[in-house]
């Protein structure tokens, strides 16, 4: 009985530093071979998120322009390295200062790593049926991924893929 207490006992003292060290090198060598590929996703997510925000800021100018009636919304598109863009009733509206009625602001600051390689200003007239169609800005990360939000004719915001490599959106036509 007692040599089956000293077993037992024995065989619950716990690991040893050796058992802890190869735990330890295992989970090190595991997030090195993972943090690469966390950051190139927090990347891609951040580049998604620019696009769709302003895809979304578009729509809802061209909601803000039909439910004020007759009411003209701009987005004033910055792009370049300080890139910005501006929702609101003034054309070529000043991102960094906004001028009062502005709706929503968005910068470069907000997408850490995200370049806006290119932008034009849209406008959504409330008595128009149409949309000015056409491209409204492109997204770029430095791996070489881009993204590209264009205005349909009937007004809605699209986000596509101009080399086609999303599996989240579509290729643009």
């Amino acid at each position: 009985m007692r040599a089956r207490r000293l077993a037992a006992h024995a065989a619950a003292r716990g690991i040893t530093l050796i058992e802890c060290v190869i735990a330890v090198a295992i989970v090190a060598a595991l997030m090195s071979i993972a943090l690469p590929s966390f950051g190139e996703a927090m990347a891609r997510a951040r580049l998604r998120a620019a696009a769709q925000d302003l895809a979304l800021d578009l729509g809802n100018a061209r909601l803000e322009s039909l439910r004020q009636g007759a009411g003209i919304v701009h987005v004033s598109v910055r792009p370049g390295t300080g890139w910005c863009w501006a929702v609101g009733p003034v054309a070529g509206a000043d991102c960094h200062a906004p001028p009062v009625g502005t709706l929503h602001v968005a910068r470069a600051d907000d997408y850490p790593g995200v370049v806006m390689t290119g932008g034009v200003d849209t406008r959504f007239d409330g008595r128009d049926t149409l949309a000015p169609a056409g491209f409204a800005a492109e997204f770029e990360l430095p791996q070489g991924q881009q993204l590209r939000v264009q205005v349909t004719p009937l007004g809605r915001a699209i986000v596509c893929a101009p080399q086609g490599r999303s599996r989240d959106f579509p290729r643009c036509s």
